[in-house]
């Protein structure tokens, strides 16, 4: 029996896949930038965040042609020449493309390292942690009303005799709950229950533990309890100059700042 025309399924969200094209124009892109630039730099950035990233990149847009490039590490490396010496398309680009692994990202600037550092340095901004996030502090709540701050508040500036919860004694910075997020917070792992319609802790409650990494449940509390405890921040990994070469930075994976030339040797 012949299929039926009617049952034939449309897709009505179809996008066309970026392809070479896309490819081809940021190869271009990343050779443009590496021309009118007299440095580059491999970064890595803490707890990414889209928005914080945009404000960057519009801040630091005209600073010197800063310019950034985050996603197809390989086909930036690609564009900087590959590992081959006789194909980088400027001395020492090679050890640039090298160390695209892993969540970083590159900036083409005409700012110095003392000079991008200064500008990252602005752009340094704490949020609500996520999931998987490395706790910094560790978060415990006493047994009683449930309390928590009335505005978010930077972990770290928090006056560490307030911990270990972190709340404040003054009743104009703190605020109980509403009775009506009692089954939210015991379905995040709180000991509670409503007590004349105040939720209260059974006992003792520690959110997150110092050096461990959060999960989704306890982000979103720390996120409840107006808390915040990640710094969107921006490390250089790597440096390089046409006239100086590639040289590791705050983030060399052996804590060297050797130069690429004397790493030439042990190849």
């Amino acid at each position: 029996m012949p299929k039926s025309r009617r049952n034939k399924v449309v897709a009505l969200t179809k996008t066309e896949k970026k392809g070479k094209d896309a490819k081809s124009i940021l190869f271009e892109k990343v050779r443009k930038a590496a021309d009118a630039n007299s440095h580059c730099y491999v970064i890595s950035v803490s707890n990414m965040r889209n928005s914080m990233l945009k404000a960057m990149r519009m801040g630091l847009k005209d600073a010197d042609g800063t310019t950034f490039f985050f996603g197809n590490n390989k086909v930036t490396a690609k564009a900087l020449g590959g590992p081959e010496r006789e194909h980088e398309y400027k001395d020492g680009l090679r050890f640039v493309g090298q160390a695209l692994k892993g969540d970083v990202g590159l900036c083409f600037s005409g700012m110095d390292v003392d000079q991008i550092r200064d500008s990252f340095s602005k752009y340094v901004v704490m949020d609500f942690a996520r999931n998987g996030v490395v706790a910094t502090h560790t978060v415990t709540l006493p047994a009683g009303p449930v309390m928590r701050r009335v505005e978010a508040a930077e972990i770290d500036t928090i006056d560490e005799s307030l911990a270990p919860s972190y709340l404040s004694e003054s009743k104009d910075e703190i605020m109980a709950f509403p009775n009506n997020m009692e089954t939210q917070l015991r379905g995040l792992g709180m000991p509670t229950l409503l007590k004349g319609g105040v939720i209260v802790l059974m006992r003792d409650f520690t959110i997150c533990t110092e050096g461990q990494q959060l999960t989704p449940a306890q982000a979103q509390l720390l996120k409840h309890f107006n808390l915040k405890m990640a710094k969107f921040n921006v490390r250089i990994i790597g440096h390089w100059t046409e006239a100086a070469g590639y040289e590791n930075v705050d983030g060399a994976v052996d804590g060297s700042d050797e130069k690429a030339e004397d790493m030439e040797d042990d190849e």
